[in-house]
């Protein structure tokens, strides 16, 4: 189990033109600081993950069902509304400016980010005795030699764990952007959407497409990040896209907050409680046949994913649309961050799960040490041109360097006092 948008900050289109949709902001580096803290905690699932610890709880089975089912989601809606304002602000640069963005990260992390990862794996699961170097020397060869067969986005995840949203997110612009510039330019227009949305229920009309796509494809392509999830998530991508050509949509999500989170609250629960049945409702959600009980699984699964994205959207449109001195350091830092995140994670937690302590108090120790360690890497990333490429930063002006110079040098006095 495993990221919207990495570009610049909102601004909506004619209607409330140069109007700064703070909210959006404030959504975009919550979704990532709860993948932040989803990774921190998987140590002590019952679910595969890279590092485990020895007793695992049923407390982080729940917050990993919970939040699994629409975090994910929500990153790619705030990532279509994104890619909105990205087309609009660089027009001919769009897909050079993504290809800095997305794939020199991800190609720059799959290299050097994650081989500790897969490290400590190969150590804790695979029985590996060898230092470092002797991983190295092995790693590429077993990474290369997979076999994906048809579902060739399962390399993304192969190469790059975590960081497979960078090029599914790219693969998903590629392909739609014909349709992308057709909605930015009025070519392609969505009054019915609106129409049919401003009905009691005619919010979960946005569900439709992704019951269908899951329906049908995940028994085929069963694997997470696979083609079945690719088709799912590029439906919340289209509505964040969709939802920035026309502020009445947003107004339609906040009128109906208290009925998008009763039926999260509803579907949720149900599938909670249907999860801790047994093993059979796990093995039926993530690797399906074509039954029934797969129709209901989905079907209680997208009404999840999108009941809590549209009240999470509406929540901080309606609560949260304000500046503070902490939003644009906090925004412009977050993809060096994910980049780095998972990787500091399990380092660290390799060490820690194996500490005589309860799996509450790893569990803070964890997130408690990889959090601060990610932001002073990224107060250092910031300050050299090389690395901020690397990590999809735009250059700085020379003044511009100077002043995150001093602005680390004053950082990290403050750490180390």
């Amino acid at each position: 189990m495993q990221t919207p948008r990495l570009s610049n900050p909102p601004y909506v289109n004619m209607k409330t033109r140069n109007k700064r949709l703070y909210y959006l902001d404030w959504l975009r580096v919550s979704a990532f600081g709860l993948l932040f803290l989803f990774h921190s905690w998987r140590p002590f699932d019952h679910f595969p993950w890279l590092i485990k610890n020895e007793e695992q709880s049923i407390f982080f089975d729940n917050l990993t069902f919970f939040s699994h089912g629409w975090r994910m989601y929500l990153i790619f809606l705030v990532s279509g509304a994104g890619t909105w304002l990205a087309i609009r602000a660089r027009k001919g640069e769009f897909l050079k400016d993504r290809i800095k963005r997305l794939l020199i990260p991800f190609i720059f992390g799959a290299l050097v980010i994650i081989p500790p990862q897969r490290f400590y794996e190969w150590v804790m699961f695979k029985g590996f005795n060898g230092d470092y170097l002797n991983f190295l020397m092995a790693y590429p060869a077993q990474q290369l030699g997979a076999d994906m067969g048809l579902s060739q986005l399962l390399w993304f995840g192969h190469l790059g764990t975590h960081l497979w949203y960078l090029p599914f997110l790219f693969t998903m612009t590629l392909l739609t952007l014909p349709l992308l510039k057709g909605i930015q330019k009025g070519q392609i227009t969505f009054g019915w959407l609106k129409a049919v949305m401003s009905t009691k229920a005619g919010v979960f009309v946005l569900v439709l497409p992704m019951i269908i796509c899951r329906i049908l494809l995940k028994p085929i392509f069963q694997e997470y990040t696979d083609w079945a999830d690719f088709f799912v998530y590029i439906w919340p991508f289209l509505y964040g896209f969709i939802f920035m050509t026309d502020p009445d949509f947003i107004e339609i999500v906040k009128k109906r907050m208290f009925l998008l989170l009763s039926v999260g609250i509803v579907s949720s629960s149900i599938f909670i409680y249907a999860g801790s049945l047994g093993d059979r409702m796990v093995k039926a959600y993530l690797y399906p046949d074509f039954t029934w009980f797969h129709v209901g699984i989905s079907i209680c699964a997208m009404f999840i994913a999108i009941s809590w994205i549209l009240f999470f959207l509406g929540l901080f449109a309606k609560l949260m649309n304000f500046k503070h001195s902490i939003l644009i350091p906090a925004n412009s830092s977050i993809l060096p961050i994910y980049v780095l995140h998972q990787s500091l994670i399990i380092v660290f937690g390799y060490y820690i799960v194996g500490l005589p302590l309860s799996m509450f108090a790893k569990f803070l120790i964890i997130s408690l040490t990889a959090i601060p360690v990610s932001i002073l890497l990224y107060k250092v990333i910031q300050t050299n041109n090389l690395t901020r490429f690397l990590f999809g930063l735009k250059p700085l002006t020379d003044t511009a360097r100077e002043k995150a110079a001093t602005d680390t040098n004053y950082y990290m006095k403050k750490v180390s006092d």
